[in-house]
Parts: C-alpha cells; sequence; structure tokens
C-alpha cells in the first residue's frame, strides 16, 4: 500500500521551482492486488478468496466483506476476479499509470468551477471487483472515496475518464451540504445533482460521457414514456427499501419496463427543471428541507398520474 503524490511536486522541488499548490494525494491499492494474485496464483480457489480477505479487509472493512447473505456469491466474484487478472493486468496497470495526473487535473479543474471545494475524503485506487468505477463508501467510520481501476480499465478512455471524476468529486463536495438520508428522493437528488453539474462543467457532453449509456442507452427508451416513468418514481420517493433503490439506480439482472439506473436521468431531468430557477453555486448548496418541495414540484410538472382501475385497487395489497 502507498500514498501518491504526483511527480511533478517532487521535480519542482528538485529544480527550486515552487508549485502553485501541491498535488492532491490518494493512496493506491492496485499494485498490492497484483502482488497478491501473483502470490497466490497456484492456490485452491477457497484458500485464495480466504487469504484475499486476511490481507484486505483490514486496509478496506466492509468493500470486501460484510455482504451478508451476498457474501458466498461475492466471494465467487473475487475467485473469478483473480483468475482473470493475467488477461486485465495491462489495462488495470495502464489505468493506474494514468490516474494521477487525470485525478490532478480533474481536482484543479473542479476547484476552477466551484472554489470552496477541498477534498476531505480519503481517497483509493483499488481493484474494485466490479463493485464500481467511482464511488463513496463508508470505510473504518469515515466517508471514503473510491475508484475502481479494473472497471475505469474497462468502461472508460479519455473522453469520459475527465467527466467521470467531475461527478464523484461532486459527490465528496456536495457531502458538505447535504446530508445523506436512506429514501429514495435523496438519491435521485444527489446522483441527479451529480449528472447535473457534469453536464455543466462539460457544455455539449454525450450521454456516454454522462454515465447515460451503461449498459444500454437510457435517454431514448425513457423519454417516450417519461410521464409514465415520473409516476413510478413519485409512487416510491419515500421509500427506503433495497430493491426499490435497485429498480433505479443499480444494474440490474432481471428484466424490467425501464433500463438499469434510469434514476440518474430521472434525476437529472429534475435537477435541470430546479436549476433552470437556482443559479447553480446556490443550487449545490440546498440543505435537505428545501431540496424536498423542490423535488416534489418538478415531479407533479410532468402532470398527474393515472388513477388505480377498480380493478387494480382492488387487487392492491
Amino acid at each position: 500500500m502507498w500514498s501518491f503524490i504526483a511527480a511533478g511536486l517532487i521535480a519542482g522541488q528538485a529544480s527550486g521551482e515552487a508549485p502553485a499548490s501541491p498535488p492532491p494525494a490518494f493512496t493506491v491499492l492496485t499494485d498490492e492486488f497484483a502482488r497478491f494474485a501473483d502470490d497466490t496464483v497456484d492456490l485452491p480457489d477457497a484458500e485464495r478468496v480466504e487469504k484475499f480477505h486476511a490481507v484486505f479487509d483490514p486496509l478496506l472493512p466492509g468493500f470486501y466483506d460484510n455482504k451478508g447473505k451476498g457474501q458466498a456469491r461475492f466471494d465467487a466474484i473475487i475467485a473469478a476476479s483473480l483468475k482473470s487478472f493475467p488477461k486485465d493486468r495491462a489495462g488495470i496497470t495502464a489505468t493506474t499509470e494514468r490516474f494521477a495526473d487525470s485525478y490532478a487535473t480533474g481536482d484543479a479543474r473542479f476547484r476552477k468551477f466551484f472554489p470552496d471545494y477541498r477534498q476531505q475524503m480519503p481517497v483509493y485506487l483499488v481493484h474494485s471487483i466490479n463493485q464500481m468505477d467511482g464511488g463513496t463508501r463508508t470505510i473504518k467510520v469515515r466517508i471514503t472515496l473510491l475508484f475502481g481501476a479494473n472497471m475505469i480499465a474497462r468502461i472508460h478512455d479519455q473522453s469520459t475518464i475527465g467527466p467521470l471524476l467531475d461527478h464523484e468529486l461532486f459527490h465528496s463536495y456536495h457531502t458538505r451540504f447535504f446530508r445523506d438520508c436512506s429514501q429514495l428522493w435523496c438519491s435521485l437528488w444527489s446522483e441527479g445533482l451529480a449528472v447535473y453539474v457534469t453536464q455543466r462543467m462539460n457544455p455539449g457532453a454525450s450521454d456516454r460521457q454522462l454515465l447515460l449509456t451503461m449498459p444500454v442507452a437510457i435517454r431514448p427508451v425513457v423519454e417516450p414514456r417519461l410521464a409514465e416513468a415520473m409516476c413510478a418514481l413519485r409512487a416510491k420517493v419515500e421509500s427506503t427499501a433495497q430493491p426499490d433503490y435497485a429498480e433505479f439506480f443499480n444494474f440490474r439482472m432481471a428484466k424490467s419496463e425501464f433500463p438499469s439506473r434510469f434514476g440518474y436521468y430521472l434525476g437529472l431531468l429534475i435537477a435541470e427543471k430546479i436549476g433552470s430557477d437556482v443559479p447553480i453555486a446556490k443550487l449545490v448548496k440546498l440543505p435537505n428541507a428545501k431540496v424536498r418541495p423542490l423535488i416534489d414540484k418538478a415531479i407533479a410538472s410532468y402532470g398527474p398520474c393515472p388513477a388505480l382501475s377498480p380493478v387494480s385497487a382492488a387487487a392492491t395489497p
């Protein structure tokens, strides 16, 4: 495990040049993963996964373990990720080598848009075992920003890495003003606003750059049925149930009438609607109590939801 500070700082000090500000630090764990994969290549899967937990769980408690009933399935993914590492190595290594410059550039760029931004979270570059390309998790009782080098290598290129960083750095900034909460509308706001800010920071950005084409293009499927989608959202906006969150924001294996992650697109539309009346500098600092009525008003603007028919109403528990 090592903490990375961009080489430019060291070079600048050696040449006597004082950099304007130190580049941001983050912790890299991809090299640990590579060494572990090499050292355990001959072990049986079960023993290899057991040793993996012994090494990595203390470094990132809760990220690879404590999956509850899903732990066995996740352990199978760990085993598969270790087996596939030889063919994934080149992409992960290249991503790791480029990430320092990308992150330093993204951090400096974000401060130009939001001058009071300073990264206050721990930041890690990891092998995410297919959990994320970027996102926040609670690690050691602290909200932590993690980037998955394996997923970045698989789905991103130079045209999308900047918007990904804009999106995730916004989340770390937004936590200063918007309290985390478990109701679905909170995720709708935090994710939708992150897409909206990324769009504002990247004029003309494509849906692919806004991460709205994974696993399929969301807009063309949802747009023709937008009122229906908003009604589906309205019915669950107060929900705290994980299956309801998954319906709107997770990659889903099961078929659904709307595509996976369509909540990001609905959140973007709602943020755009609210943002038409609120300057962005004020918009991103709205507290929970002021956000909720604005969301309700924005959803309602898409029209009334159809009333249940007598037959449907009778069938509803």
